[in-house]
């Protein structure tokens, strides 16, 4: 799961499905903060439930490691607002989370990119230029990425091309090496706003991405309440 973005409604819908599958282990790909406004909730749920995970750049700025110069003002506003809100405990939470976190030999989190944690992966071509990088020392079979907003799944079959494969029915086979991104939580960009987050079988090799309506009127209630832009909750609506 990704982009959380301090939107609690949608955290406890994603949570109640995640609960009723049942997964082995639960990882988040940063920005458990920003944009909305129950930051401290979201941080605690991570916190409470032992969910390993990697530093998104709304997180950094929440906890002082960055300033947040390159955001837009509504996207600096609510990032701050966030750090405003937060428990000693949660920010000191947020500024241990690593910029990537290997699991095994097989599975690398990062926000953004390998290479990057800032940098966004849309295109065939900068996912192809991730995993050529990545060849050079001992590459994982599969990259989780967030930072988008947007689910995606770039794949190389065998050591063929790198291509934007279908979500529907994905499937790794042996040799194959992906890079995935399981949408957003808290704040989807695809034009669908229902939250997004992925689950992957490590034995079997299959992604499947998710879909979990929230209650987005509430959220967005939240994000006025706060004083912070309307921008951001009229987003919620729409998807974008």
């Amino acid at each position: 799961m990704s982009d959380i973005h301090a939107n609690g409604e949608a955290l406890d819908a994603v949570a109640r499905e995640i609960a009723r599958r049942r997964p082995d282990r639960v990882v988040h790909l940063g920005d458990l903060v920003g944009y909305n406004a129950e930051p401290g909730r979201c941080v605690a749920w991570a916190a409470d439930n032992a969910v390993d995970g990697v530093m998104g750049n709304h997180d950094a700025v929440a906890c002082g490691k960055s300033g947040g110069e390159n955001f837009n003002a509504a996207a600096r506003e609510a990032a701050l607002w966030s750090g405003a809100r937060l428990s000693p405990e949660a920010a000191s939470f947020l500024s241990r989370l690593p910029d990537r976190l290997a699991i095994g030999d097989d599975i690398l989190l990062v926000h953004g990119a390998p290479s990057d944690p800032d940098r966004y992966l849309y295109r065939v071509a900068d996912a192809e230029a991730e995993m050529t990088a990545l060849t050079v020392v001992a590459a994982p079979r599969v990259v989780f990425c967030g930072h988008t907003h947007v689910p995606a799944a770039f794949v190389r079959r065998s050591g063929g091309a790198v291509v934007a494969a279908p979500l529907a029915g994905l499937r790794l086979a042996r040799g194959d090496r992906a890079i995935l991104n399981p949408g957003s939580v808290g704040q989807p960009r695809d034009r669908d706003p229902r939250a997004s987050f992925l689950v992957f079988d490590t034995d079997t090799g299959e992604a499947e991405w998710v879909r979990v309506p929230y209650d987005v009127k509430a959220c967005q209630e939240k994000v006025l309440a706060a004083g912070l832009s309307r921008f951001l909750a009229a987003r919620l609506s729409e998807g974008t």
